[in-house]
């Protein structure tokens, strides 16, 4: 008995261990505390796009290097082994025809089994598919290191965008559930006094109606935080749940800017969407990507001509006569080859591939030419709802000081008899709606101001 009493004590101890290491090994993967420069290193080195747009930047390098090395000479081993039927032999061994003297005179040059090796050199001369692969290369280089620094911003910005909804999120959540423990008073209140025919029956529901709407609200804007960790958890590969603290402070660069846009001018804002064409391809990394694109396009359809050109090439080889042994024991021979090779008709494929790579290269031109459009349109909307969201702030700030104050005058004359219940309601729901309106205001705000740092490519100054 004691022993059974001993086993089953150490079995719940180890199920005890196993538990605190299950729930240990979970919370590991659930972050309680996030800044938003926490965020974007996290987010730099574990989203799965930018580890993609690192790869492909490292494919990009290592093609440069193969270009290169398809205009150097290779060196090739080569050996191969014959067998022929007694028949063919018999045939091709011209010896037998020969007196026993005579052909014992003549070296052998035909075996049933035999084996020929060589070592090859090739060398191109003049190759335009290989010299132009070269300048291809180069771009494709070139679009790579700026979609992964495209990449790298968009990401950026949306970490930026998803933690000030965040803590929009919970602001706003916070906001509601001080309104919420207030209606709570308040219904429980007027059911007191409506049981004690101090309150009209309307007056009651009013109050039950105001309660329930104040849970709902709760609710709906917890679903909204969850949404929005769920969000900001998927950009950096964690889970983050509705304990997970995040900074409340906005860093001081993002709140400065913000500043500084709300003290200029309407003409100063509207201004800052002002870039030529060449500027805004140079600040946008997506649109220098696109660009390459297109020049890889144009490259590809160049390359096209070189189908008409000739190909100059040069081939030595140092090889040993067929014999029947493997070693490298007969005479050997040396060749040295100049190769000319001019297309003289190829049933017309040269010129579909050529009508091929021109109309692939319209498009990608008419494609750069959209993205160059739509950017500066999302520029100008934008720098549009900047400058509209900095006149609703001011307008937000005076809202809510006049409701403030008609909420005091209410709630004063509710004390004296002078207004009804309903009314301070409203006025308390004036107070509140314009409380949020305040927060989603400035919020909406702060991060417009990210977004047209991220469209003209100042989005890491911005949150360094």
């Amino acid at each position: 008995m004691l022993v059974k009493s001993v086993k089953r004590q150490v079995l719940h101890l180890l199920i005890l261990l196993f538990s605190f290491n299950l729930i240990s090994a979970q919370e590991k993967d659930i972050i309680t505390f996030l800044t938003m420069e926490e965020a974007i290193n996290k987010a730099f080195k574990e989203n799965n796009l930018v580890k993609a747009s690192g790869y492909s930047l490292k494919k990009a390098n290592w093609d440069v290097k193969r270009a290169w090395t398809q205009l150097f000479p290779t060196l090739s081993f080569n050996t191969r082994y014959t067998w022929i039927d007694d028949q063919t032999f018999a045939e091709r061994d011209f010896r037998q025809y020969l007196p026993p003297e005579l052909a014992a005179q003549i070296p052998q040059t035909v075996f049933q089994e035999s084996f020929f090796s060589s070592f090859d050199v090739d060398m191109p001369i003049f190759n335009g598919v290989l010299v132009n692969g070269l300048s291809i290369a180069y771009e494709q280089e070139s679009m790579a290191e700026n979609m992964d620094e495209s990449t790298r911003q968009q990401i950026a910005f949306t970490v930026v965008s998803n933690y000030l909804n965040v803590l929009k999120s919970k602001e706003i959540v916070k906001l509601q559930l001080e309104y919420l423990e207030l209606s709570k008073l308040n219904y429980e209140k007027a059911e007191r006094l409506f049981k004690a025919n101090r309150y009209s029956q309307n007056e009651a529901l009013r109050w039950k109606v105001d309660f329930q709407q104040q849970k709902s609200a709760v609710v709906t804007n917890e679903s909204g935080l969850r949404s929005a960790l769920l969000n900001l958890g998927r950009l950096i590969n964690s889970t983050l749940s509705l304990e997970t603290e995040l900074e409340i402070k906005i860093p001081d660069s993002i709140v400065e800017e913000a500043e500084r846009v709300q003290n200029l001018d309407d003409s100063e804002v509207l201004g800052l969407a002002d870039f030529s064409n060449e500027q805004l391809i140079e600040i946008n990394a997506a649109l220098a990507a696109s660009q390459s694109n297109e020049e890889i396009q144009r490259l590809l359809y160049q390359n096209s001509y070189s189908n008409y050109m000739p190909n100059v090439s040069l081939s030595y080889s140092h090889g040993w006569r067929e014999n029947n042994t493997i070693e490298l024991d007969d005479y050997s021979p040396k060749t040295f080859m100049v190769n000319l090779r001019i297309p003289i008709f190829t049933s017309f494929q040269n010129y579909t591939e050529l009508k091929s790579a021109y109309y692939e290269y319209k498009k990608s031109e008419e494609e750069f030419r959209d993205q160059l459009l739509n950017t500066r349109l999302i520029l100008n909307d934008v720098v549009n709802r900047m400058l509209n969201l900095k006149t609703q702030q001011v307008l937000s700030v005076s809202n809510v000081e006049f409701n403030e104050n008609n909420y005091r005058i209410v709630e004063t004359q509710r004390e004296r008899g002078i207004v009804s219940n309903i009314d301070f309601i409203d006025a308390k729901l004036n107070l509140q709606n314009a409380k949020l309106q305040q927060v989603t205001d400035y919020y909406d705000f702060v991060t417009t101001i990210v977004e047209y740092y991220f469209l003209t490519g100042k989005i890491e100054k911005l949150i360094e």
